[in-house]
């Protein structure tokens, strides 16, 4: 396993989607996978679908203006494919979360494996508790300074395998 591996360069694996054109989490979601080059295994259709499937089990919205959708399990086959997507659309979203803040912006999240997945989860609830973070997000910044201050407000030992 990389010893390196944090959340700044998963997110610039995944690059940041300005503007996103959409009404709805379903219509991002088509952005977000449009977005992406993915392996040959797992098409952008695919992709679209989990998407979908997971947010009608439950809503992926956690509060101050973010969503962290994920498909239910790890489509990915290599620890190298994983990466955040971070998309920040053009007008925010209503969605059902929890503190009834229209969404921002969305952290979509594509994994390897489960325990990968929580640890991802975990590191991604911490941040957005961070009013640091908050406040970086606010300005929508690209992907680079968006991983620098991510590592920055991360402890040292904050990798994710």
């Amino acid at each position: 396993m990389n010893s390196d591996f944090k959340i700044g360069g998963l997110i610039k694996k995944g690059g940041v989607i300005f503007d996103a054109e959409g009404d709805s989490p379903v219509e991002l979601y088509k952005v977000i996978a449009e977005s992406q080059e993915l392996p040959d295994y797992l098409s952008k259709n695919q992709l679209y679908d989990e998407f979908i499937k997971r947010e009608e089990l439950m809503c992926t919205a956690v509060g101050n203006g973010m969503a962290l959708p994920h498909p239910r399990y790890p489509l990915l086959k290599n620890e190298d494919e994983q990466r955040i997507i971070v998309c920040y659309p053009k007008k925010t979203i209503a969605m059902s979360s929890p503190d009834a803040k229209p969404v921002f912006v969305f952290f979509a999240i594509l994994s390897s494996s489960s325990k990968v997945h929580m640890k991802i989860l975990s590191k991604l609830a911490f941040l957005i508790q961070n009013g640091e973070f908050r406040k970086i997000l606010a300005q929508k910044p690209s992907a680079d300074v968006l991983a620098e201050a991510v590592d920055r407000i991360s402890s040292p030992e904050d990798k994710i395998f």
